[in-house]
């Protein structure tokens, strides 16, 4: 994925939960430093993997918690915005065992709209597909970069990244989500009332 979405996607889900503002743009350069593996062999290998995206900013998370809980949120922000990053980039495939495992694993998730006729229902459809290292030359090790991350159709869109991130931006701001959510209920119960009225009126007028 594209570093605007990388930064766009999970600083617009902060703001909408009404995240401090000020701290979500000081930690915002922590959304592409995944991206400096670029520089190195192995793209979405060095810093894609679930080692340095989720384990190490968590004990750095708990051990601020204990000794420097005035950066607790410093920190949750942070690592969101880390695992916000691998999430976005599983449609185009990486490493996430890596150094465990070149492999590399792709993992699509997409909400679709199907109709029964003509009503509309959602429909949600996933995959995921490992690529073995082996039957790619190792990626990452022995080819440049470039080439590597070309030998990878994307099995996903924008839209997959964003719905997994939103999931994880509703688990790690639980009460916040839940209170949008309650906001977003509320207004479509408006709307619905609104429109059976309207449906009544009209079934109950006589020209």
């Amino acid at each position: 994925m594209d570093t605007f979405a990388h930064v766009a996607i999970p600083l617009l889900i902060l703001l909408a939960l009404k995240v401090d503002t000020r701290k979500a743009v000081i930690m915002l350069p922590l959304a592409v430093v995944p991206d400096l593996d670029l520089f190195f062999r192995g793209h979405r290998m060095l810093f894609h993997n679930v080692f340095v995206l989720i384990f190490i900013p968590l004990i750095i998370t708990l051990l601020i918690m204990n000794y420097r809980p005035r950066y607790t949120e410093y920190a949750w922000i942070g690592m969101f915005y880390l695992i916000a990053h691998l999430i976005l980039d599983l449609g185009d495939g990486v490493a996430l065992l890596y150094p465990l495992t070149t492999d590399f694993y792709q993992i699509s998730a997409n909400l679709y709209v199907n109709f029964w006729g003509p009503i509309p229902y959602p429909f949600f459809d996933s995959s995921v597909k490992v690529i073995a290292a082996e039957s790619t030359v190792a990626i990452g090790e022995q080819l440049g970069p470039s080439e590597a991350v070309q030998r990878y159709p994307s099995m996903s869109d924008t839209s997959s990244g964003l719905l997994l991130t939103m999931l994880l931006a509703a688990v790690m701001y639980f009460e916040r989500s839940r209170v949008i959510a309650a906001e977003v209920w509320s207004l479509v119960k408006d709307i619905l009332q609104l429109f059976v009225y309207w449906i009544k009126k009209c079934l109950r007028y006589k020209p």
